[in-house]
């Protein structure tokens, strides 16, 4: 009876262990955010499109954006599958924030693979709109035509 016992606790503790030591789904891990120097070295690395979120620890428009598009599971599987997600602490990285001259929280610029801008958002953005952007981009439209076209074409 004791061996019986023993091996019960032994295959409950391998189930356990098992358990938690499983791979986390896409909206427990997130967007994978990148500084933007690892960004630009990945971008070069993948010939992705890159995603800028700038933000501010204590913008509300940011933590509304951040809560309501970014905690999406769709959302973080389709930019962690299709960009280079890139986070931008306006306070902290000023000489980033100089370069896109980006003034106003929250802003998302997205970035075609040879670098070039393609498409800027002001403000907390809708998910909805925030999915057409991310289609627009990672689908390189923007090649043929303007966002604001593109997106009276969607349903």
């Amino acid at each position: 009876m004791k061996g019986i016992k023993l091996i019960l606790i032994a295959l409950a503790a391998v189930v356990t262990l098992t358990h938690f030591s499983s791979p986390a789904t896409a909206a427990e891990s997130g967007v994978h955010w990148l500084t933007y120097e690892q960004g630009l070295a990945k971008q070069q690395e993948l010939k992705k499109p890159m995603l800028l979120f700038f933000h501010l620890s204590y913008c509300y428009r940011c933590k509304d954006m951040e809560r309501k598009v970014y905690q999406d599971s769709k959302v973080i599987n389709f930019i962690n599958q299709n960009f280079i997600p890139v986070i931008v602490d306006m306070d902290k990285e000023k000489q980033t924030v100089k370069k896109f001259g980006v003034n106003y929280t929250p802003t998302n610029v997205f970035i075609a693979p040879d670098g070039t801008t393609v498409l800027l958002g002001k403000g907390a953005i809708a998910k909805s709109r925030f999915e057409r952007m991310l289609e627009y981009v990672a689908t390189e439209k923007y090649k043929t035509m303007k966002f604001d076209a593109y997106e009276k074409r969607q349903p």
